[in-house]
C-alpha cells in the first residue's frame, strides 16, 4: 500500500513532466485512509524523476495496473485531472498540483477498491522539493 501511494503521488506531476526540472526529487506524502491516517509521520521517498520516468510510471504503477489520467486541465503552474487505475485495486478519483520552480505541492481525492464491493475514501496530501541532480 505506501508504494502505492508514492506511486500515485509520483503520477500526480506526470501530466506536468514537461514543467518539472529532470533531478532527484524529496517527496513528501500524508495520506488518511477512511478518515484516519495510514502514518504518524509523513512516508517520504527521494526519485530521480525525468520526463521518461513520468512515462514508465505511467505504465508500472506497483501492482494496480493502468492508470488513466483524464480530464486534464491547466492553467499557468496549476493542474487538476481525474485519475482512474485498474488491476487488483481499482482507483479513482481527482488531483491537482501547482509547481513552483523546484518545488510542487498537490492533493489527491481518492476512492480504493481493494477487492469486494467496498471501496476506501483515500485522501492523499504531498510536497516535494528537488535536492540534486540523479545519480
Amino acid at each position: 500500500m505506501r508504494l502505492l501511494i508514492a506511486a500515485i503521488a509520483l503520477l500526480a506531476t506526470s501530466a506536468l513532466a514537461g514543467d518539472v526540472r529532470d533531478g532527484l526529487y524529496e517527496i513528501s506524502v500524508r495520506a488518511d485512509i477512511g478518515g484516519q491516517p495510514l502514518t504518524q509521520a509523513p512516508m517520504v521517498v527521494r526519485q530521480c524523476l525525468s520526463q521518461q520516468s513520468m512515462q514508465d510510471l505511467m505504465a508500472q504503477i506497483g501492482g494496480t495496473g493502468a492508470c488513466k489520467v483524464s480530464d486534464f486541465q491547466q492553467s499557468g503552474n496549476q493542474a487538476r485531472w481525474n485519475l482512474s487505475c485498474t488491476g487488483q485495486m481499482e482507483v479513482n478519483g481527482t488531483g491537482e498540483t501547482q509547481i513552483n520552480g523546484d518545488e510542487f505541492t498537490g492533493r489527491m481525492n481518492l476512492s480504493v477498491q481493494m477487492g469486494g464491493d467496498q471501496a476506501v475514501p483515500m485522501v492523499q496530501n504531498f510536497t516535494a522539493r528537488r535536492v540534486g541532480e540523479c545519480q
